[in-house]
């Protein structure tokens, strides 16, 4: 019989009942963020913030041997503290809510929601309303939630685009590759990144490339605020 695996989390216990539940053979202890580890307090395993925490060297001498950050970006995350210990993170695991989310700021959009609701009986309005279907949807970055978001656009007759580095065919039919930005921005009536912050991605969106894109574009960003230049964002938001 295997050892019981004890999990040291930074992360609420009342957030983890999919854990438990799943896994009820592993013992969870919460551990403070700020303040030191409770003398004795050991684990196996630390879930943690995807920016790591104040006491982190302190959690990390109590026996971790693996480190997971609840989280997808972990750009931000002290790597030095780990000491050699393997970092995961929850990549893939938010795709659909986000997925969903994108869908319904597209629609709002689209519907001019909330300014198009009723507030009264005799406020009955007539507005000119867009449409998702033969609009073009660019995504910038192909990774599991912009495929998440391709899925729904095609099922909403979308034209999808989609920026990806690595070559192939694409992993969802009907979604059409590009593999250079300014081929993206010129046609997408929607814009959505979905890219990881690198040192590459960083002020991708700026001057330049704002500059190549539709007068109009309506623009989502569900990755880091660092992928967009903001002080270029709202130059262009005021032009």
């Amino acid at each position: 019989m295997s050892a019981a695996i004890t999990v040291l989390s930074h992360i609420p216990i009342t957030l983890l009942g999919a854990l438990l539940k799943g896994f009820p053979d592993v013992s969870v202890v919460q551990v403070p963020e700020q303040e030191p580890i409770a003398a004795g307090v050991r684990g196996d395993v630390l879930l943690t913030q995807a920016w790591g925490s104040p006491n982190l060297a302190d959690v990390m001498s109590r026996g971790v041997r693996w480190v997971h950050a609840y989280g997808t970006g972990v750009n931000k995350f002290p790597l030095a503290a780990l000491g050699g210990v393997p970092l995961t993170c929850s990549r893939g695991g938010s795709g659909i809510p986000i997925a969903e989310w994108v869908l319904a700021a597209m629609l709002s959009f689209e519907k001019r929601f909330p300014e198009s609701f009723i507030h009264a009986p005799e406020d009955w309005k007539y507005f000119a309303l867009g449409g998702l279907s033969g609009r073009t949807l660019g995504l910038i970055g192909f990774g599991g939630i912009a495929q998440e978001v391709a899925k729904r656009a095609l099922a909403f007759g979308m034209r999808v685009r989609a920026l990806r580095r690595s070559q192939g065919a694409s992993p969802l039919v009907g979604v059409e590759l590009v593999h250079s930005l300014p081929e993206l921005l010129g046609e997408a009536d929607h814009l959505v990144i979905a890219a990881p912050a690198t040192p590459e991605t960083r002020h991708l969106i700026n001057r330049e490339s704002l500059a190549q894109v539709k007068r109009g574009v309506h623009f989502v960003n569900v990755s880091r605020g660092e992928l967009v230049d903001q002080d270029a964002l709202r130059e262009a938001l005021d032009d």
